[in-house]
């Protein structure tokens, strides 16, 4: 009996120090969204995903844009960036709480004349103009997310689109 009941207060102790979000309500962890290693065309996580859970943390990871975040509910978010040793590849993504902040987030930082690849739900628009690169932009239920290529070629834009179809494929199915 006192085994049980050791046992019991290790799995209480355990799940009580498991990360989980702000708002159980707003949806999954948005570190749970990430790809993982080799999940596209060899790309491996380069360093630690930044973990975003208030005004600093966002300030540190996105410098310059946090108020814009916090002023749409942003309640937790995470950036990582990956490389094939050729191509860096840098993913944020931002639980803002529901759809309607989401989507706020995302007409606030819409690109002027961008390629749009799906105008409903989830809507995701990838633009062109960048001098070195090309950004996807995201929104789909309270997740906005912004990733961007270093690389101006054919294949970075491949992958960007790679990225984007393995994180919704997470969302779609939590």
């Amino acid at each position: 009996m006192k085994r049980l009941f050791t046992i019991l207060f290790y799995l209480i102790v355990l799940m009580g120090s498991c990360r989980r979000t702000v708002d159980s309500s707003a949806g999954a962890d948005p570190a749970d969204l990430l790809p993982i290693d080799n999940d596209i065309s060899g790309f491996m996580k380069k360093g630690s995903a930044a973990i975003m859970t208030d005004y600093q943390t966002l300030m540190d990871a996105i410098d310059g844009a946090a108020q814009k975040y916090i002023d749409y509910g942003f309640i937790e978010g995470v950036q990582q960036l990956y490389s094939n040793g050729s191509i860096d590849v840098d993913v944020h993504i931002l639980n803002q709480g529901n759809a309607e902040n989401a989507k706020q987030v995302l007409t606030e930082f819409r690109p002027s004349s961008p390629e749009v690849l799906s105008a409903s739900d989830p809507q995701v628009l990838i633009e062109h103009a960048l001098p070195t690169g090309y950004s996807l932009f995201y929104q789909g239920e309270n997740i906005f997310m912004e990733i961007i290529a270093s690389e101006k070629t054919t294949f970075a834009l491949n992958m960007l689109k790679q990225f984007y179809l393995n994180i919704d494929g997470k969302i779609e199915t939590r």
